[in-house]
């Protein structure tokens, strides 16, 4: 405890430092982030917010999550009612299906095995950041979009049936039914843009702090171009995100370099997410050790992509109404190959603990 107090000190103080001792430029990037926020983050993610809360609260998220329990258990080793950690991380993005893995945790839905074999792989993207802000307001072409985000779930899905594994002989929580409080409509829509207003200050927050800081970081960094791009989105990848499709290489480093920082998140990201999971005392090293191998996998997956159907500046430059209209049916066939090559082990997996069973 004493050395984490040491190393927070530490940071803090450095922070200063670098604050104090660079103050015009440091203003010079707060405005940067600032602009970030208002221009891209704000617009495309705070009406996801309310309409992801307004699902919450109104019970709709329990009824997705009864549609995939069946794959759960078989899939991830995780109680069927960490679903909705999982598909509220992919539908709503950071942090929020950390935030639900903590309290179903909580609540006694998950045993703190299964909760933090979860965070491992729950805490996600969401769809508007990747297609939004990133294939359309970045990269002009949604299918950049749509091929980054293919290959985030995809990565996510694996880094799941990887952490399976991850203490596999401590117990697992009996199944539950989750409920929603019956609420109105008022109600509801308050709550969610109580929490939407809370949630993108939190989120332009981080973008702030951590795009400062780690811009004045770089700068005593003898590094440029691509090795400084990384090392912004690592500290704060939507910054990072920015700054990489502002570099001067070829398109297809750029997408798979997104894939990477988008994967990883980011430590402002695992900053939001050790704040709120802090009160359920769950470990974080599967979470860290998940988004690291999530940005990896990433990557690869992008990499394969790309390789299978190569991309050109010419090909990303229409507009993005023509760009979307005329979009391949790769990412299709790779979406609809994907899910059903998940509902296949699923299956094949359940049939054989079935077996298993059976035998015993």
């Amino acid at each position: 405890m004493k050395i984490k107090k040491v190393l927070v000190w530490a940071f803090a103080a450095g922070a200063v430092i670098l604050l104090v001792a660079d103050a015009k430029n440091a203003a010079a990037y707060a405005r940067s982030a600032l602009n970030i926020c208002f221009e891209m983050v704000v617009p495309t993610l705070f009406p996801f917010f309310i309409c992801s809360g307004i699902l919450i609260y109104s019970g709709f998220c329990e009824v997705l999550a009864k549609a995939f329990q069946f794959c759960m258990y078989p899939l991830f080793r995780v109680s069927p009612a960490g679903s909705s950690a999982f598909i509220l991380g992919i539908v709503s993005g950071y942090p929020l299906g950390a935030v639900t893995a903590g309290e179903l945790y909580a609540n006694s839905y998950l045993s703190k095995t299964e909760a933090e074999r979860l965070l491992a792989f729950c805490n996600n993207s969401g769809p508007l950041f990747i297609l939004g802000s990133v294939g359309i307001a970045l990269y002009a072409d949604m299918r950049c979009g749509v091929a980054l985000y293919i290959a985030h779930i995809l990565a996510a899905l694996t880094v799941g049936v990887l952490f399976r594994f991850y203490g596999r002989r401590k117990h697992s929580a009996p199944p539950t039914i989750m409920t929603t409080p019956e609420r109105s409509v008022g109600e509801i829509f308050d709550i969610a843009l109580q929490n939407g207003i809370r949630n993108i200050l939190t989120v332009c927050g981080a973008v702030l702090f951590f795009g400062v800081l780690s811009r004045l970081v770089t700068d005593l960094i003898p590094v440029s171009g691509s090795m400084s791009a990384v090392i912004t989105g690592i500290t704060e990848f939507v910054t990072g995100t920015v700054k990489i499709a502002g570099l001067d290489i070829p398109m297809a480093q750029k997408l798979i370099f997104t894939s990477v920082i988008v994967g990883f998140a980011g430590i402002s990201v695992h900053a939001q997410v050790m704040a709120v999971i802090a009160r359920y005392n769950l470990s974080l090293v599967p979470y860290i050790l998940g988004k690291a191998l999530h940005g990896v996998i990433a990557g690869l997956y992008m990499f394969v992509y790309l390789y299978l159907n190569p991309v050109t500046e010419t090909v990303l430059n229409p507009s993005v109404g023509r760009s979307f209209a005329a979009a391949s049916a790769f990412e299709i066939v790779t979406a609809i190959t994907a899910v059903t090559m998940c509902v296949a082990c699923a299956l094949a997996l359940y049939v054989k603990n079935y077996r298993t069973e059976k035998g015993h």
